[in-house]
C-alpha cells in the first residue's frame, strides 16, 4: 500500500514538474499575433461595410501580447523577452539594468494595455448596438495606431541591440526616449479600471 502511495505521489509529482516546464517554455510570436490582431479587425470591418450588419459572433477577440499572467516569452524581432506576472524581466539578447527595463515596461506595457483596451472598447460600441459607429471606427484607428507604435518601438530596440556595446547604446538610448504619442486620458481610464478591479477582489 505504501509503495502505491509513494509511486502516486512520485508520478504526480512528475506530471506536475512536466506541467510547469512545458508552461515557462511557451514561446509567442508576437510578430504573428499582431499580424492576427490587425488582420481580424480588418476583416471585421470589411465585412461590416459590405453586409452592413454587426456580426457579434464574428468580433475580434481583444489579445495582449506582454501584458499576460504567469512565466512565458515572447519572441519579437529576434529578441525574446522574459515575462513574468505582466512584467518584462529580462531581454535574452541585451544585458540590461532594472532601471532599463523599467523604461522598456513602461513603454511596452502601456502600448499593450491600450491596443487591448481600444479593441475592447469597440467592441462594446458594437455590443451595446450603438448605431453611430464612429466612436469604433475612431476606437479601431487608435487600435491600429498603438500596435503600429509597439512594432517600431522593438524595433528600435532590436536595431541598438546589434551595436558592439549593447548596454551602453541601449542605456543610452532609452535615457534620451519621450513619452509615447497615445491618449493619456483614454489610459488613465484603463489605470482607473484596473484600480476598481482590484479593490473589488
Amino acid at each position: 500500500m505504501r509503495i502505491k502511495l509513494a509511486l502516486l505521489l512520485i508520478s504526480s509529482l512528475s506530471v506536475s514538474l512536466y506541467v510547469k516546464a512545458q508552461n515557462n517554455l511557451i514561446t509567442n510570436d508576437a510578430n504573428i499575433t499582431i499580424k492576427n490582431l490587425v488582420e481580424n479587425r480588418i476583416g471585421f470591418n470589411k465585412t461590416l461595410i459590405k453586409s452592413r450588419e454587426i456580426q457579434i459572433a464574428n468580433l475580434p477577440k481583444p489579445q495582449y501580447i506582454f501584458n499576460q499572467p504567469g512565466s512565458h516569452t515572447v519572441n519579437f524581432e529576434n529578441l525574446n523577452f522574459s515575462i513574468e506576472n505582466k512584467k518584462i524581466v529580462s531581454i535574452a539578447e541585451i544585458p540590461l539594468s532594472k532601471a532599463a527595463l523599467n523604461i522598456i515596461n513602461e513603454r511596452l506595457i502601456v502600448l499593450d494595455k491600450m491596443q487591448y483596451a481600444y479593441s475592447e472598447s469597440s467592441n462594446l460600441e458594437y455590443l451595446s448596438g450603438e448605431k453611430d459607429r464612429r466612436v469604433a471606427f475612431n476606437n479601431d484607428r487608435q487600435f491600429f495606431s498603438v500596435l503600429k507604435s509597439l512594432k517600431s518601438t522593438i524595433t528600435e530596440i532590436s536595431t541598438l541591440a546589434k551595436a558592439d556595446d549593447q548596454k551602453a547604446s541601449v542605456e543610452n538610448a532609452l535615457a534620451k526616449w519621450k513619452q509615447p504619442h497615445i491618449d493619456w486620458q483614454f489610459f488613465s481610464q484603463i489605470v482607473v479600471k484596473e484600480t476598481q478591479f482590484t479593490l473589488g477582489k
